[in-house]
């Protein structure tokens, strides 16, 4: 094959089939919506041959400073996409091009290439008023299978679609433990015309080490335990019956119970940041914190909450004696 004929289009085309073979089905479908998306529209007819690291950097500068520089009479105006999103895209055209350099038996031509910056941003937290206010009505309306799954999140730390895929059979009332096997989540299929239709999946968990146990807590055992009289162990947690709730509809219920509550409008995971930072500050190892998070490693936890507080760091500070 004559390698000055092959395109970034094709060359994509190639990886994302390889790629089929080795990763989730969700992520195979995050990959072909980022190179459908951005990646093929501006870079697709561009011969792999004339790649190189100034053509990356220049597409990764126009991604960041989209919203900033002037369209022509009649062109839509794209928006500027955050550091972290070019980051990722970058990342996918990176991986993409390094295939074909092995696949073409090319010199690398990346070697140079600049990812943009992605500062790290402590996470956002349900203040102590907020928590309270979540708790007393969830403990006061515990008969309501939803209300208890997210005091389960509460004090477990789980995630959206691990709490939706959550059976029966994953709770271990004898031991105590609950077995993160699966999550459920939403994804965009291929399709011809690009990402139409979408699927709900039943999958392994985010990462290995996501798939993990967690003990349950002895604040709420005593409220599955109850709950599980009468239970079948092929029946989801939330609704008792073999038919799921949707990740998406469980955050809509969920911002319905805030706005009942008269608090501001959140994002379901700041439960999960909610308990990690609890678990923090009460003085639990972060070792053990980041295996019940499913963490990958424990840089990834103390990146994302072990942050002193600023009456910590005065009484630190002032025990300097010279």
């Amino acid at each position: 094959m004559d390698v000055s004929n092959v395109t970034i289009a094709q060359l994509c085309s190639e990886w994302l089939n390889m790629k089929k073979l080795s990763v989730k089905q969700s992520t195979h479908a995050k990959y072909y919506s980022i190179a459908q998306k951005h990646i093929l529209p501006e870079l697709g007819e561009i011969p792999l041959v004339q790649i190189n690291s100034a053509v990356i950097n220049d597409f990764a500068a126009r991604k960041l400073n989209a919203g900033q520089t002037d369209t022509a009479e009649g062109e839509e105006k794209q928006e500027s996409m955050n550091p972290k999103t070019v980051r990722d895209i970058c990342t996918i055209l990176k991986s993409v091009i390094r295939y074909g350099e092995k696949e073409y038996h090319l010199n690398s031509l990346v070697e140079n290439t600049v990812l943009p910056k992605v500062k790290t941003a402590s996470k956002e937290v349900l203040t102590a008023r907020e928590l309270k206010k979540i708790e007393q009505y969830l403990w006061q309306n515990q008969e309501t299978l939803r209300c208890t799954g997210l005091l389960v999140c509460m004090y477990t730390g789980m995630r959206l679609g691990e709490i939706c895929a959550l059976k029966w059979d994953d709770i271990d009332l004898r031991r105590h433990i609950l077995h993160i096997n699966h999550t459920i989540q939403r994804i965009k299929l291929p399709g011809e015309q690009g990402m139409h239709k979408t699927q709900l999946i039943l999958d392994q968990p985010k990462t290995v080490s996501s798939e993990r146990i967690i003990p349950i807590p002895n604040t709420v055992y005593p409220l599955i335990k109850n709950l599980s009289a009468g239970s079948r162990r092929e029946c989801y947690f939330l609704t008792n019956s073999e038919h799921l709730i949707e990740p998406r509809n469980y955050q809509y219920f969920f911002k319905r119970l805030l706005e009942t509550l008269g608090i501001r409008n959140v994002n379901f995971h700041i439960l999960r940041h909610t308990f990690a930072s609890r678990c923090v500050e009460t003085g639990m190892d972060i070792k053990t914190l980041s295996e019940i998070l499913g963490h990958a490693n424990t840089s990834i936890t103390l990146n994302y909450y072990v942050h002193s507080s600023l009456d910590s760091k005065k009484k630190q500070i002032n025990r300097l004696k010279y």
